[in-house]
């Protein structure tokens, strides 16, 4: 479909897509793609359109509304908007060359605010173009060609470009201190019937236990306390569900060092007891 509104060169092209049920519950999905060609009489200034917008930009330069000015957007780059608030965007005087979709989903929401995290449209540099643009001309193509849309291998296409925009947005920070969370938690799981303290754990990282505290809450939405109690509640339930170890052995084999602790935080975090967890758990029979 050609679609030439001002500023919008003859070669452009639009494609629109109206997703099923079934994919606006589950997938990301789209609303519509372009491929646009734009002279510098190009721009739009809208209060509302419900959809994010993700603007990937293969030559010339445009301008995305940031913080109240226009900011912006050079070859190689994305921009990703929040198209449910007031948004504006156009091309430079030089022209700009774009690919783009208007998309949503249930997650969309949460992926743009990580991104943002101000509310303000991300405008991210990217240090290899290729996976996107690929990606991108890989979805055109089966509208240009008209083949029958497979939704879920769709969002698997737009999935890939979201995870490209994530790591390029947080490329600059201490990845050393990450993957020294993601080395933590593997220690956690491998050595989860032993005491662990906190202190050293944060030794393991490398990390001041401030620092480490933080930045392992970040990472995984849990204080260490609660990550590791957690997981051994987690553990205890499989125990429990697959094996006739005793309580008491399950406590230990889980990291507990009293059985009252075990059976305290077990409750709390299950609403039952050890006991009737494993009574409930068995009388389900093997293919509940």
């Amino acid at each position: 479909m050609n679609y030439h509104s001002p500023g919008v060169l003859e070669h452009s092209k639009i494609h629109l897509y109206s997703a099923s049920i079934r994919a606006r519950s589950l997938f990301y999905y789209l609303l519509c793609i372009g491929h646009y060609h734009c002279s510098a009489e190009y721009l739009v200034a809208r209060q509302r359109y419900d959809s994010f917008l993700l603007i990937y930009t293969l030559s010339g330069t445009g301008y995305v509304m940031q913080n109240g000015e226009y900011s912006l957007v050079g070859t190689g780059s994305i921009a990703l908007l929040d198209c449910y608030q007031a948004h504006s965007y156009k091309a430079s005087s030089q022209g700009w060359e774009i690919l783009w979709m208007h998309l949503d989903g249930p997650t969309m929401r949460s992926w743009f605010s990580v991104l943002s995290q101000t509310g303000d449209p991300v405008i991210q540099q990217l240090p290899s173009s290729y996976v996107v643009e690929r990606n991108l001309q890989q979805i055109l193509v089966v509208f240009d060609k008209q083949e029958a849309v497979n939704e879920a291998r769709l969002s698997q296409l737009i999935t890939n470009v979201l995870t490209e925009l994530y790591l390029a947005r947080f490329a600059k920070e201490k990845t050393t201190s990450v993957d020294a969370i993601g080395e933590v938690l593997t220690y956690i799981s491998m050595h989860i019937e032993q005491p662990l303290r906190i202190e050293d754990l944060a030794r393991r990282a490398n990390l001041s236990v401030y620092y480490f505290c933080r930045l392992f809450k970040q990472n995984t939405g849990f204080s260490p306390h609660e990550y590791m109690l957690n997981h051994r509640v987690a553990n205890a339930k499989y125990l429990l569900r697959t094996t006739d170890l005793s309580i008491k052995k399950i406590a230990f084999c889980c990291g507990f060092g009293t059985v009252s602790a075990f059976c305290t935080n077990f409750k709390k975090r299950v609403g039952d007891s050890p006991l009737r967890y494993r009574t409930q758990e068995k009388g389900k029979g093997p293919n509940s």
